[in-house]
Order: structure tokens, then C-alpha cells, then sequence
């Protein structure tokens, strides 16, 4: 499904709900993939009912215990959820949006069956607006949830090395290095990253940021010309999951190779067990969310390597 507005074109894809491909002037905000391809590294996929790693799988809810399947059998987690890997079905669209629908049917330690809908919109000034609606279909119980968002971000084309990152968070949630679970209380986000702009060159991340402000901008900008992209999202959304995915690490995206994963998330990782800023959702309950991104400034003068 391919929508367009102005300088603004962007590919939506059935896997996952999310978005293939965003571009300003033929050039990516968001690094894409093939239409024939799985998103790789789960690049622009919506991730719901939960962001993100659950320990063990295990999780408590209005005092019943769940056990989730086990996704990632190196570090013992469900993570993700279950939307981003379901093939969505598209609903409604035009010449500048594109609506896919999910009935999420209940699953292995997740009893509650629930309906989402994202609408992907271009606007000629203003770029990508996105809108998740989440409802709780079950007729009796409340259920948890917690969502993101996982987009690669490109700075027009630029070489992630060639690249600043300013990233408004005042707060670093450490994680277990080797299970990437919370594992204490909230350090200084400057303790991590230079709140003033976070130069990218040789450097790998996968870390957990909060206290962003809503509709406060994470930019990826060319340090040289300021051409970049920018990325907000509405409340509830004040956490963002930063990821980059290296090659040294054997762990680079398909044609790219170093790229930077800006994961906007309402909860913070392992939210099924601690219940920290988890959204519950009322029996029959709907809840809609947003998040936008668009170009900033600059002259580009670079191209993709």
C-alpha cells in the first residue's frame, strides 16, 4: 500500500502493521525493505500488547499468573508481543493514508482477545502521523497492554556514523547486559548519552530512555548539514528503546549495515511484571495512540553508502 503527499511518499506493510518504507524527496527518514521481505529486525513493526522483554514470560494480572511463550530462548524473555509478527489486514485507504486491522485471537498465556487498527497518514507540511487504536474485545475481564513502535531512523540517506542523535530523556533505565532486563532504579540519561546531541560514530547502544516529554522531538541529523529526520509520539509514550544494529555484531540491517532503532514505547521493559506506567484496558475499553515523523532542516548534500 503506497500513500504520497507532497515531497512525502511511504510504503505501508501488512507485516507487522507497520510502515516498509518512508521517504522526503526520494530521500529515507526511515531505512525500508523489499515489499516481498519479513520486516528485518523488526524494522517499522508495531509491537503490542507489550513492548519490548517480559522476564521469564511470566507475568501477574489482577492476581491470576500468566505464562507467556518463551520468544527468545537466548535471554529466557517474551518479547514484542504478538501483533508484529501477524500479517494485518487492510481495511480503508486514499491517496495519503492507509488503515490495517488485526483481531488479535487469544494466545498461549495471553487470554484476552483484542482488536488493532493502525492508520498510517502523510500531510504535505507536517510528514508521517500514525494512530493506533487498541480495543479490549473481551466482554468481562480487563486486560494489560503496553505498545511501540519500532523504526530504523535515517537521517535522508547520511551513514549513521556521519550523524548526531539528540535525544530529550532524563532518565536511563538500566538493563542486564546480558538479558536486557531492568535490573535497578533509573540513572541520569547524560550518564549515557550527551544530552546536547550524541555524535553516533562507532558507537552501539541498546538502552532504555524515560522521561520524554510527549510530542518532544528525537532528531537524527548529518553533522555537517543538519538534514535529518525527526520523531515525537503523544502521550502516553514516554519511553524510547535505542538500538543499534552493528555488523561488528553480527547484527546489521539488510543493505545498510549500522543503523539506529528509535523505539517509542508507552511502558518500559519487563512493564507486565512491575506494572510501571502499564495501561489497563476496561472490558470492552478502546484507547487510541499517536506518534509522527517528519524531515528537518538542512541542505543534503550526502547520499547512502
Amino acid at each position: 500500500m503506497d500513500i504520497a503527499a507532497g515531497d512525502y511518499t511511504a510504503a505501508i506493510s501488512p507485516f507487522g502493521g507497520g510502515i516498509r518504507a518512508l521517504t522526503y524527496r526520494g530521500r529515507p527518514l526511515l531505512h525500508g525493505y523489499p515489499a516481498e521481505d519479513f520486516p528485518p529486525l523488526s524494522a517499522g513493526i508495531v509491537l503490542a500488547p507489550w513492548p519490548n522483554r517480559t522476564t521469564d514470560g511470566v507475568f501477574a494480572h489482577e492476581g491470576r499468573v500468566h505464562r507467556l511463550n518463551i520468544t527468545e530462548p537466548a535471554r529466557a524473555t517474551a518479547i514484542h508481543g504478538f501483533v508484529g509478527s501477524q500479517r494485518w489486514e487492510p481495511t480503508d485507504g486514499g491517496q495519503d493514508w492507509a488503515t490495517l486491522r488485526l483481531r488479535l485471537q487469544p494466545q498461549p498465556g495471553w487470554p484476552w482477545p483484542m482488536t488493532f487498527t493502525a492508520t498510517w497518514r502523510l500531510h504535505p507540511l507536517r510528514g508521517l502521523r500514525a494512530t493506533v487504536q487498541v480495543r479490549n474485545d473481551d466482554p468481562a475481564a480487563s486486560c494489560p497492554l503496553g505498545l511501540g513502535w519500532h523504526p530504523y531512523l535515517s537521517a535522508q540517506g547520511t551513514p549513521l556514523d556521519q550523524c548526531i542523535l539528540t535525544l530529550p530523556a532524563s532518565t536511563n533505565l538500566p538493563l542486564d547486559p546480558v538479558r536486557n532486563v531492568p535490573v535497578g532504579p533509573t540513572i541520569p540519561a547524560a550518564e549515557i548519552v550527551d544530552p546536547a546531541g550524541q555524535a553516533m560514530s562507532g558507537l552501539w547502544l541498546d538502552h532504555c530512555f524515560g522521561g520524554v516529554d510527549p510530542g518532544a522531538e528525537i532528531t537524527l541529523r548529518d553533522c555537517e548539514t543538519g538534514a535529518g529526520v525527526a520523531l515525537s509520539a503523544d502521550a502516553p509514550f514516554r519511553w524510547y528503546q535505542v538500538f543499534t544494529a552493528d555488523p561488528a555484531r553480527r547484527e546489521g540491517f539488510p543493505g545498510v549495515g549500522r543503523a539506529v532503532a528509535v523505539e517509542p514505547m508507552t511502558c518500559p521493559p519487563d512493564a507486565l511484571r512491575s506494572g510501571r506506567d502499564l495501561v489497563v484496558l476496561a472490558a470492552g475499553e478502546q484507547r487510541e495512540f499517536a506518534f509522527h515523523v517528519r524531515a528537518v532542516g538542512g541542505v543534503h548534500k550526502r547520499v547512502e553508502q
